[in-house]
């Protein structure tokens, strides 16, 4: 059994350093570049002839539909006005139909997963006691509020200029997520 013992301690010793040098291989390879998300700030606003918009356009492989350039992979679509500017950009945090979950950052802290009394409370305002300010945050009712096509409840913060849309019809349910963000100019 001793004769065996130096084989087995230098057949080891080779496993040992196959698996370490493999496993600095392994690390040595770049990483994947993961995609940008698409920019909607940088084109909010901005006529269709502006070179930025082209380019934001083409890179997003967007396809004009109407008054839409849809840009259904990065989540998102533009619409565009009577004066051939991008008035409304429409973001889907969740993947929806066509549309894969918008990858960038969303407007005002919002997450895919918020529920109505997440956006609630952070569009809120401070609360003011008659002193003066006092700590506290109270729920942000929004400045105008509808179900235009009776599936989903539409909450508008004029004052943000952006539109909530969730995923369920009625404007009490607390729990529902949202559905899209539309962000206006």
């Amino acid at each position: 059994m001793n004769k065996n013992f130096p084989i087995l301690s230098i057949l080891v010793a080779i496993t040992l350093f196959a698996a370490a040098y493999g496993a600095l291989v392994v690390q040595a390879q770049p990483a994947e570049a993961v995609p940008e998300a698409a920019a909607y700030e940088a084109v909010l606003g901005k006529s269709l002839s502006d070179q930025a918009v082209a380019d934001f356009i083409a890179s997003n492989d967007c396809a004009s539909t109407g008054p839409f350039q849809m840009c259904n992979a990065s989540g998102l679509a533009l619409w565009i006005g009577q004066s051939q500017n991008v008035e409304t950009v429409y973001l889907y945090p969740n993947k929806i139909g066509d549309f894969g979950a918008y990858k960038g950052t969303l407007p005002f802290g919002l997450s895919a997963s918020d529920t109505m009394a997440n956006v609630e409370h952070k569009l809120g305002h401070p609360k003011f006691d008659q002193g003066g300010p006092q700590a506290g945050w109270e729920p942000g009712v929004p400045d105008e509020a509808g179900t235009p096509d009776r599936l989903h409840y539409w909450a508008t913060y004029k004052r943000f200029g952006v539109t909530i849309v969730y995923n369920s019809p009625s404007a009490t349910d607390q729990d529902a997520t949202i559905h899209a963000i539309l962000v206006r100019k």
